[in-house]
């Protein structure tokens, strides 16, 4: 019995251990923590991404995904993580983990180069020893439950427990923008939005996060690549931090070389070539998947050269750099890898509205393809989509109708050696070169207004800038003579494409429906269905301004082939975060559709 008592002992306080993880409340609890502080660890890279880009922080304190952004697709890598080491709390049935950081799995080539640099450039254990890890409910994946980092025990080949702590969302806020933060006060929509600035901007708020908790690259470890290869003596990786390789598209569809070269680096050495490599597997230092494509002389400390090989998946840029005539006749070293060009350009699959599925856009030899990847329980996706199309295009601001090629959803190949367990992949090589400014759009039927989704459009070495408001124009039949809000529809057999915008007229908030055609009983299907306005996007459900019952919509006289519209004028207020939304019956659960929240300038 005495036995038995110890061990039920032990058992609690090791359950204990596992649910006092510490909490990381702020930069300075991250700064008085040991972990992940020297290269080539990526533990606070990966944080540092994922509150820069990923997720947004609501007025609750709670963490919301990308509404692209689905971690069972494994995108950046994300995988769903089984915590068999117990080192986090239990889950229920409905709730999963995922884990991201693990740098060798295939998705892992669209994170920042920052957070792989170290990775490319070692081939110590060190480098790829971090994780960040999320929970979330299984019927709400961009919710976010809880967030931890953590890294393996390299003497035992799991992960530890001391090196493991949660984040609260007010770290995450607070890295999101912790110099350049402000908040609005005319925000009302309770999400904290982080500006998106260019890479350049952002790179600068990235090494003064890494020097605000402390990091240090001086203590960087290096291997040789191969005994027969050495590394230059006088580099230290701290020295890396200005230099800058990378891969872009031409307008042609070829590569175009950009670099930047410290002015000392290139004093100290003879000659300096730039080598463009095509990696069959990975950009690990093993040299045997690699094939040089091209081998360029640099004369000056940074410059842009266009190529005339042919956009791939895998090209990366490899520096050299020989110190005197004897290096550079005896020895063979690479100096620094750049990052391998991802063929998504970085950029995650984008939903398409109302069905388990996304589009993707990326480049193949040269030339602009699509992907769809469909959710394996959308089993009858080609029924559904059997009059659906993707539309290439040579730039966002062309029209619906004036695409320059297409193809059938239905006629997409699958890629059987894509892994998913979640998703079928297809996709369709188009004969569009692939620039800036390239896009593509997932049309629902013949016609040209149900646009469902629209990738961002291909960024080249000068981004393209377009509002969200010139994205995917409908039909001028559609268009809105007075101030509004894109309208937002919802589709499936049952509800017949129907349509919900929000617009201001005299200063109110207003509601449009769009009702298709041939949608005759409408009024039957939605009798107890009714329109909530909100002031805020954050506003429960049940806590609408006003409201209501569409049935009691008043009918436009407008001319459309397709639609009849019907309007709604509220005494609320317009102003920014106002948002409308669309239930299907008397209670505050079943939200069809509800629009974007209402912006600055509207």
């Amino acid at each position: 019995m005495g036995a038995m008592r110890l061990c039920f002992l032990f058992f609690c306080l090791f359950l204990a251990s596992v649910f006092s993880l510490r909490k990381l409340n702020d930069i300075h609890d991250l700064r008085n923590i040991t972990y992940a502080k020297s290269a080539p660890r990526h533990g606070l890279q990966l944080l540092f991404w994922f509150a820069q880009k990923v997720v947004t922080v609501d007025k609750d304190n709670i963490l919301i995904l990308d509404s692209n952004f689905d971690p069972s697709r494994g995108d950046f890598g994300f995988h769903h993580y089984s915590n068999r080491e117990d080192i986090l709390p239990s889950l229920s049935s409905w709730q999963s983990y995922y884990s991201v950081g693990n740098l060798k799995s295939p998705g892992a080539s669209a994170l920042p180069a920052y957070v792989q640099k170290y990775y490319r450039n070692t081939n110590v254990p060190e480098r790829n020893m971090d994780r960040l890890i999320i929970s979330v409910k299984q019927n709400k994946p961009n919710k976010i439950l809880s967030l931890f980092i953590t890294a393996y025990d390299l003497q035992k080949n799991d992960f530890n427990p001391a090196d493991t702590y949660e984040i609260d969302p007010a770290l995450v806020l607070q890295i999101g923008d912790p110099y350049y933060c402000s908040v609005d006060e005319n925000n009302m929509s309770g999400i904290h939005t982080k500006s998106r600035k260019t890479e350049d901007t952002e790179y600068d708020r990235y090494l003064k996060f890494l020097t605000e908790t402390g990091y240090s690259s001086n203590d960087c470890k290096h291997s040789h690549i191969s005994r027969r290869k050495k590394r230059s003596p006088y580099l230290q990786c701290n020295a890396y931090e200005g230099i800058k390789l990378e891969i872009k598209a031409t307008t042609e569809g070829f590569s175009k070389l950009l670099w930047e070269i410290p002015a000392k680096m290139m004093e100290n050495s003879k000659y300096i070539h730039i080598e463009i490599c095509q990696n069959t597997r990975s950009s690990e230092t093993n040299e045997v998947h690699t094939q040089v494509r091209k081998q360029l002389n640099i004369y000056e400390p940074s410059g842009a050269l266009d190529t005339s090989i042919s956009m791939n998946t895998g090209l990366q840029p490899r520096l050299r750099l020989y110190p005197t005539l004897f290096d550079f006749q005896f020895t063979n070293p690479y100096i620094w890898y750049g990052p391998e060009f991802d063929g998504a350009n970085r950029v995650i699959p984008t939903r398409i509205k109302g069905f388990d599925a996304s589009l993707q856009l990326y480049a193949e030899d040269g030339k602009a393809c699509a992907r769809l990847y469909i959710k394996k329980t959308f089993s009858n996706w080609k029924e559904v989509f059997y009059y659906s199309w993707v539309a290439f295009y040579k730039s966002s601001q062309d029209k619906n109708d004036e695409y320059s090629t297409y193809q059938y959803a239905g006629k997409f190949a699958k890629i059987e050696n894509f892994i998913t367990d979640n998703y079928d992949i297809y996709q369709y090589n188009s004969s569009l070169v692939i620039a800036p400014g390239v896009q593509i759009r997932f049309l629902l039927d013949k016609k040209y207004e149900m646009v469902l989704a629209q990738t961002m459009p291909w960024e080249g070495v000068e981004a393209v800038t377009i509002l969200p408001s010139d994205c995917g124009t409908p039909s001028p039949s559609l268009q809105p003579q007075i101030s509004s809000n894109m309208p937002e529809f919802f589709y499936g057999p049952e509800y017949n494409n129907i349509g919900l915008q929000l617009y201001t007229e005299d200063s109110k908030a207003c509601a449009r429906l769009y009702i298709k055609k041939t949608f005759t009983d409408w009024k039957d299907t939605f009798y107890y269905s009714w329109v909530g306005f909100y002031t805020s996007s954050q506003d429960t459900n049940d806590g609408y301004y006003t409201y209501c019952y569409v049935v009691k919509f008043e009918k436009m006289a407008v001319d459309n082939d397709n639609y009849d519209i019907y309007q709604y004028k509220s005494k609320l207020d317009i102003a920014p975060g106002v948002q409308i939304r669309f239930l299907k019956d008397k209670s505050s659960y079943n939200v069809l559709v509800k629009t974007e929240p209402w912006k600055n300038g509207k």
